[in-house]
């Protein structure tokens, strides 16, 4: 491949993200590609996109013993929820 074009790989690479986020990009219209044996992104394209941030759930423990109480308050509520709707 030409060096003025990079593979999927080559800008998940780059970028230190998956395929599968370059792949989703590209989807998406945020990252510019085109086929030529397979999908192939111009270089200045690949640095100058950025990658989303990870928009996954949120990891570690509520800071707080009020948080803490919130969070399975809500928890029991949906429990409850769940109960009523499957009798």
């Amino acid at each position: 491949m030409n060096d003025a074009y990079l593979s999927v790989s080559q800008v998940a690479q780059l970028k230190d993200v998956s395929r599968n986020a370059v792949y989703k990009a590209v989807r998406e219209g945020r990252l510019v590609s085109m086929q030529i044996v397979g999908i192939a992104i111009r270089r200045v394209d690949a640095e100058s996109w950025t990658p989303k941030s990870r928009t996954g759930r949120r990891t570690g423990k509520p800071a707080t013993q009020e948080t803490k109480t919130k969070i399975s308050e809500a928890q029991k509520a949906r429990w409850q929820k769940r109960k009523q709707g499957t009798n």
